[in-house]
């Protein structure tokens, strides 16, 4: 598999002794190599104490590192980034770091989760803020087009987009969308939770200002951890809104001054399990080593199959793009008289696949298909899925 040692790597997932696994972009299952290091670092905690109290100059520097590296796996600096427990919470950040008021527009897809949506309904209602959605387009063309004329069309504050929608697994053209929102002097942010791992990239050549950066779907690290990558430049653009311990450079106790850091780490709000970022850290390096290129033409690969198998099923729709370019690692479709939830329960009973039912806009599935994911497994979801057709 593209110079990937398919049997290897497989072997490193204990997990997939017990079904066949289409659910990756849910939460990973994870690699015995980082789940150890994980396990490792609890045990630690268990014969050395807490770690950061005991030994603090062993951990800080370590907790460095980590950020460190996962920030080298970006290719973006250290200092722009800030701990998160997820996208949600990098999102939050930014929006209750701006000042909203009534007839503010922001601009989001029309296939956007819960961590995108839930808060801008909220902006909506709380400011009275205008939420307008870009649908998803057949062509990279349209979907600027739709993007320019939504940030066009009123009081445009924040364009805002999953890289890769959750559901049906569609690729934006993030570049040209976030090229023209700054031509607008429109800050960008992108919910990268379902390409980071998965498409290589540089963070800064997406063109976004802000991005929510995830470690447990397709960075195969255990849940839950995030980080929130700031351009160094936007920095001063969002006002912290939590001054918490974990966002200060310095605090006087007798004088009752401060000083929050300089870079993004001013926006951290903790605690959190240290063990968790420092095996994220871990599976950055163990992605590096397989090596993104790979990993990518392997997916693509992978999707390429499953969604030319699809389009051979009579009554089957496939809803992701078939090109590569306008997706990624998650393939959604639907079959005719059968809703996802009833398919999704066949497909666990009789073939034990774990495959998720698709919850919001259409009725069917959604199948995750990391880099470890067999040709035969593929196969025989295809002949699975022809099987409950003819019956």
């Amino acid at each position: 598999g593209n110079g990937i040692d398919l049997a290897a790597i497989r072997a490193q997932f204990p997990a997939l002794a017990n079904y066949v696994w289409f659910q990756n972009g849910g939460v990973s299952i994870t690699p015995e190599p980082v789940a150890r290091e994980h396990i490792r670092l609890m045990e630690e905690l268990l014969v050395r104490g807490p770690m950061h109290m005991v030994y603090p100059d062993e951990e800080y520097p370590r907790r460095r590192r980590s950020m460190e590296r996962i920030s080298r796996f970006f290719d973006v600096p250290a200092e722009e980034m800030a701990l998160m427990r997820g996208v949600s919470e990098g999102f939050q950040t930014i929006l209750r770091g701006m000042s909203w008021q009534e007839g503010d527009r922001i601009v989001i897809s029309a296939d956007e989760e819960a961590a995108l949506l839930l808060p801008c309904l909220h902006l909506r209602d709380l400011h009275g803020v205008e939420v307008v959605k870009v649908p998803l387009a057949e062509s990279p063309e349209e979907a600027l087009a739709s993007t320019i004329a939504a940030m066009d069309g009123g009081r445009t504050r924040l364009l805002a987009l999953s890289h890769v929608t959750t559901d049906l697994g569609y690729r934006f053209p993030v570049e040209a969308q976030c090229a023209a929102a700054r031509e607008r002097g429109v800050p960008s942010f992108l919910d990268l939770a379902h390409s980071c791992g998965v498409v290589p990239y540089r963070l800064r050549d997406l063109g976004c200002d802000y991005a929510g950066l995830l470690s447990y779907k397709w960075m195969m690290s255990p849940y839950a951890a995030g980080a929130l990558w700031i351009r160094q430049e936007m920095l001063d653009s969002i006002t912290p809104t939590y001054a918490g311990g974990r966002g200060e450079k310095w605090l006087d106790f007798t004088k009752d001054e401060y000083e929050l850091y300089d870079s993004a780490e001013r926006f951290q709000y903790g605690p959190w399990s240290w063990p968790l970022v420092h095996a994220w850290a871990f599976a950055c390096d163990w992605l590096t080593e397989i090596g993104p290129e790979r990993i990518w033409s392997r997916v693509t690969q992978l999707t390429t199959r499953l969604k030319e198998g699809l389009a051979q099923i009579d009554g089957v729709e496939v809803y992701t793009p078939a090109a590569i370019g306008a997706s990624a690692g998650l393939v959604s479709f639907g079959m005719e008289g059968w809703t996802g939830e009833a398919l999704a329960a066949a497909l666990r009973e009789r073939w034990n696949m774990v495959i998720k039912p698709l919850p919001h806009s259409h009725e069917g599935l959604r199948a995750s298909l990391p880099f470890y994911v067999l040709d035969e497994e593929v196969d025989l979801l295809l002949t699975a899925l022809r099987t409950l057709r003819s019956e």
